[in-house]
């Protein structure tokens, strides 16, 4: 039995082996957040990181990245740009596919010219052979560019290709098909300026630092923070009483309040954030009240804590939110009254003899601020009623405790600071490299 064990093992694992994504690169240089996805999962990738066939690469806004792959092929990529390496095998076909979904690409093929090339995007086909060029996708058109060599630029819905094997000319495919070859001029669009300045030649490699991003997109509302995931921060301010006592005699005096939390957050849209969270507090003995013929004393410090779901819409780093559910809690009444008309006409003063933890609900607003995608400020207001409760008094006018009728009920204003992982962030450090 032991051995079937083992050798059912060693099957598992080299089976496994035999079906990860080949290594076919590395990255040489990156500037901020450059990711990979594989196998459903997305990690940041360094300098010296390997890339895998099928990987999908991918910068940030103002990220970039440089590859060189084994057969020292270079690639690469502008900011907020995505690039699927949808087949490198050097074997068999001895052929390269590149699918470009959006962004700018610099593409300089391996020294030998060895392999067959291919860029794809989502209206044109580029074949390549020993060649130096840039790609651009936006709007629905793709712009491609010649540095040097040879490249054939084939519109998907049809029409004539064309072939580029000028330094320094460009193309567009748009809808209409692919336009005629012509000389890159100073306005039109060039991954950097190997066209432009003097003394370099169209052929070279350029550094990583020309790398320019192509023209912003139209304005979009969407948030570039990733709000969803577990999250866990402080809080720390005020609760005014907001209940009466007896007569009845207000409970509005404040006290202390702050204490943990816990959520965990969903992006139904890049705007429009659920999700969840409960947190605990401490609340410090709350001031009473009078109402001119009656005197209520402090309340007694004890625990205030909510369960609650929220609701917001993101404005870039700004999440403004609504949020209810359940509350919970000490009960908001006097440790002593005294005064006429409180329980009944003549003079009373009295004891609490009890301070029991009730169930109630809440209701409130906030506001989020991301400092760091990670770390983020927050301003909230709650106010939260708790059941209704009769606490027992001893009194000066009864040899038996006296129920006394209480509403606990508080307003609570705190900031606090939260740490979030994002969805992204959990992958990151599940997905090994």
């Amino acid at each position: 039995m032991r051995r079937l064990v083992a050798a059912l093992a060693v099957l598992a694992f080299f089976t496994s082996f035999s079906r990860a994504a080949p290594n076919i690169g590395s990255a040489t240089a990156i500037e901020k957040d450059v990711r990979g996805e594989s196998d459903g999962r997305t990690a940041k990738i360094g300098v010296g990181d390997a890339v895998y066939a099928d990987e999908v690469l991918s910068t940030g806004a103002e990220s970039r990245g440089r590859f060189v792959f084994d057969d020292r092929t270079d690639l690469q990529l502008a900011p907020s740009s995505r690039v699927k390496l949808d087949k490198f095998v050097y074997s068999n076909d001895k052929t390269a596919v590149f699918s470009a979904t959006k962004g700018a690409l610099r593409f300089i093929s391996a020294p030998a010219g060895h392999k067959d090339y291919e860029v794809r995007t989502p209206n044109a086909t580029i074949g390549v052979r020993g060649t130096s060029f840039a790609v651009r996708v936006r709007l629905g058109r793709t712009d491609a560019v010649l540095y040097d060599g040879v490249i054939e630029v084939c519109p998907i819905g049809g029409g004539a290709c064309r072939t580029l094997d000028t330094p320094c000319t460009f193309v567009t495919v748009a809808s209409g098909g692919a336009t005629a070859p012509a000389a890159l001029g100073s306005g039109d669009w060039s991954f950097d300026d190997s066209c432009k300045v003097p003394g370099r030649r169209a052929g070279e490699t350029p550094p990583l630092a020309p790398m320019t991003p192509p023209p912003a997109t139209p304005a979009s509302t969407a948030s570039p923070i990733d709000w969803s995931g577990p999250s866990f921060g402080f809080d720390a301010g005020t609760g005014v009483g907001g209940g009466e006592f007896a007569d009845p005699v207000p409970m509005n005096g404040a006290a202390f309040l702050g204490g943990l939390r816990f959520g965990y957050s969903f992006a139904l849209t890049k705007e429009i954030i659920a999700g969840f969270e409960t947190d605990a507090s401490y609340r410090g003995d709350l001031g009473g009240g009078s109402n001119g013929h009656a005197q209520a004393s402090s309340a007694r410090g004890g625990y205030f804590g909510t369960a609650r779901i929220r609701l917001g819409y993101a404005f870039d780093r700004l999440l403004v939110y609504g949020t209810g559910g359940l509350a919970y809690g000490h009960i908001i009444a006097p440790r002593s009254f005294s005064g006429y008309n409180v329980i009944a006409a003549p003079y009373t003063y009295g004891t609490n003899r009890e301070n029991p933890f009730l169930p109630g609900w809440t209701v409130g607003a906030g506001a989020q601020f991301a400092i760091t995608d990670n770390v983020s400020v927050r301003a909230e207001y709650l106010y939260a009623k708790l059941q209704h409760y009769l606490p027992l008094y001893d009194t000066n006018t009864s040899p038996l405790p006296y129920a006394t009728c209480t509403v606990s009920a508080l307003h609570s204003i705190r900031v606090g600071v939260n740490y979030g992982f994002s969805l992204k962030d959990l992958l990151s450090i599940a997905a090994p490299r």
